[in-house]
């Protein structure tokens, strides 16, 4: 069994028929045991067969949880993003005599394309008009409260953690892809082996061989 040109699915399939047919059949069980594959022994390799279906399915769950984590993170950023614009452009009319502000509020330049370019942007908008009272004044002037802006810093703080969460469930998903390479590794292992013996058990039943999953060539 070519471990290499299967998918994860495949192979779990193939050696499930290996393990599990040579447990529930005698006549497997008995020929290969001449050759060291003992019940005890069949079941050892049951056992990494179970843990690599563990990992393959623990993987998965954390690639899907990935996935959550990045619709979460491009809904906020989205709702945040809209709300920022719309700061930004009154801030660009509030202050368009006001050369310090615009320069402290980033409000000519080009908006940062990276998730770390525009929460500096973000943040640093929101800081600097929170801590300005008399630029808190002339946004209220166009009905953009300290409330509004308090809740637009919330907003984006909120993607921040988002963003956060991302990284965190990625790097769980690669460390579950480690260990669950490290788990079919050892099963590949265990059954390139058994494989070979089951062929020199079995020889002159290749009936039994194909019920192991075990391709005869005539």
């Amino acid at each position: 069994m070519n471990f290499y040109n299967l998918t994860k699915e495949e192979y779990l399939y193939q050696a499930g028929l290996r393990i599990n047919n040579s447990l529930g059949d005698n006549k497997v069980k008995t020929a290969v045991a001449g050759y060291g594959y003992s019940e005890e022994k069949l079941n050892e390799g049951l056992a990494l067969l179970q843990a690599a279906e563990k990992m393959y399915e623990s993987q998965k769950k954390e690639y899907g949880d990935v996935d959550a984590a990045q619709n979460e993170f491009a809904g906020a950023k989205k709702e945040a993003h809209t709300v920022y614009m719309v700061n930004l452009k009154i801030a660009q009319i509030a202050f368009k005599n006001d050369i310090q502000a615009q320069s402290t509020l980033d409000l000519n330049t080009r908006r940062a394309s990276t998730i770390s370019g525009w929460l500096k942007q973000t943040l640093g908008f929101y800081h600097a008009l929170l801590g300005n009272d008399n630029w808190k004044a002339a946004m209220g002037a166009f009905g953009i409260t300290q409330e509004k802006l308090e809740a637009g810093l919330s907003m984006v703080e909120q993607v921040n953690a988002k963003a956060e969460k991302v990284k965190k469930e990625k790097g769980d998903a690669e460390n579950a892809t480690q260990l669950r390479d490290e788990k079919f590794e050892a099963l590949h292992d265990w059954i390139s082996d058994y494989e070979e013996i089951a062929r020199i058990a079995l020889a002159d039943k290749p009936q039994l061989l194909e019920k192991l999953g075990i391709v005869v060539k005539n």
